[in-house]
């Protein structure tokens, strides 16, 4: 069967993100990131690499907008963080009512923007001084080339992306299937997996709710796709760790394997 066209894809995967956040709102791991928010203004949802990176580089009087950013933890934690200003764009409008209950109870005037993130309006063109983009958003992109354009006009002159992802070599596995760290998939793979059961974190219920696609793009592509869109890039760092947070994730593997990166990129002035 042929891949879906960019637009199937994009509505397909927006439909199961939508018909997933009433799961997500209803597991337990809701309520304790709300208290998490309410009871300490301070909190922040990254983990140490990317909080690392984030105050390295320097929050505050900084606008920093997040693509993809789901049910808001982390655009509220850049606030919390520091940062004088937070727009959150994503896809699911579900998703971002769950985002803006988030900041409410947190307190944080952040910003929640629903859309196709490859079509964000223009007005938002050169007003940031950093993108974030974190665990998984590359996996739900049928062209990463068209999507790191967006971040690269999103920022102002001498910006900075930083992106904190999944290595793609996690794609190869199944961890589900024993053993769990043979290779199953090219890791040049051109056709995306395609599922159809709700997208869960962890091993709560994940009954179906449609066709949606999830795309692999080897480390070169998501280089070259920074630098095509006029992004010098500044660090680049492997870790061992796993930051997924699906409960089909690729096991540690003791340290044998790169199984998250962190990359920072800046736009010229």
């Amino acid at each position: 069967m042929s891949p879906p066209s960019f637009s199937v894809a994009i509505a397909a995967n927006r439909r199961a993100w939508d018909a997933s956040a009433p799961i997500h709102r209803a597991d337990p791991s809701w309520a304790r990131l709300t208290r998490d928010f309410a009871g300490n203004p301070n909190f922040s949802w990254f983990d140490p690499p990317m909080q690392a990176a984030l105050l390295a580089i320097g929050l505050q009087d900084k606008t920093v907008a997040q693509l993809c950013c789901n049910n808001g933890r982390e655009t509220v934690s850049l606030m919390n963080l520091g940062a004088r200003a937070a727009v959150g764009f994503d896809q699911s409008e579900a998703f971002l009512d769950q985002a803006r209950e988030l900041a409410r109870v947190a307190g944080r005037a952040c910003r929640f923007v629903a859309g196709d993130v490859h079509a964000i309006d223009p007005q938002y063109d050169a007003s940031f001084d950093l993108v974030v983009i974190t665990i998984g958003v590359f996996g739900w992109m049928p062209d990463l080339a068209r999507f790191m354009a967006v971040p690269a006009r999103l920022l102002r002159p001498g910006g900075r992306i930083v992106i904190h992802e999944e290595h793609p070599i996690a794609n190869v596995f199944e961890p589900k299937q024993e053993p769990a760290l043979l290779v199953r998939h090219a890791y040049f793979r051109e056709t995306p997996f395609v599922g159809e059961a709700a997208i869960v974190y962890g091993d709560g219920p994940a009954p179906p709710v449609g066709t949606h696609y999830w795309y692999v793009h080897p480390l070169s592509r998501v280089i070259e796709s920074l630098i095509g869109a006029g992004l010098a890039i500044e660090r680049f760092q492997e870790f061992p760790d796993n930051i997924s947070t699906t409960a089909d994730a690729p096991p540690a593997a003791g340290g044998l394997l790169p199984l998250s990166y962190l990359l920072q990129a800046r736009k010229g002035i």
